[in-house]
């Protein structure tokens, strides 16, 4: 029974962080993946710039800890196939997005964050968005699904 219990909290722990990540993406793929276009050079090396430095400092405690206790989930459950498949599955989803955003958003986020730091507007702003958002859908696809698989893990633990 105690294994349950934690089971349980390392599932609400998981869907709480993932919930965290997965608000940012959607949020950037229905609303700033609109608004970027339609806003100034200046505006979104500025904003957006200290946005991802901001976020860059804050969000891999939460990433990390959805990762551990997701995986820890899955080790806990081992024997519970149902419940180990949804939260392997939900893990795999999140190491998707965690790649999407080491290789693609991150090395923008650096470029663009480092530009803010120092009041300058890059020549390639606007690629460099373009560059970031071409994995968001992705992204937040990957984390759509790792919501409802740590979801329905909550139905079956």
């Amino acid at each position: 029974m105690d294994d349950i219990i934690v089971s349980q909290f390392l599932l609400i722990i998981a869907i709480l962080t993932t919930g965290v990540i997965y608000g940012t993406d959607m949020f950037h793929a229905l609303v700033v993946r609109k608004a970027t276009p339609l806003s100034k050079n200046s505006s979104i090396a500025d904003l957006v710039g200290h946005t991802h430095l901001i976020a860059d400092k804050r969000m891999p405690g939460i990433g990390i800890t959805s990762l551990m206790a997701t995986a820890t989930g899955v080790i806990l459950n081992f024997e519970n196939a149902c419940a180990a498949g949804l939260l392997g599955a939900a893990l795999l989803m999140l190491l998707s997005h965690l790649y999407l955003y080491m290789n693609i958003a991150k090395p923008v986020n650096k470029e663009m964050s480092d530009a803010a730091v120092k009041n300058v507007v890059p020549e390639n702003i606007r690629a460099l968005q373009i560059r970031w958002e071409s994995v968001i859908y992705y992204r937040a696809a990957f984390l759509t699904a790792a919501m409802l698989l740590l979801t329905v893990a909550a139905a079956v633990l």
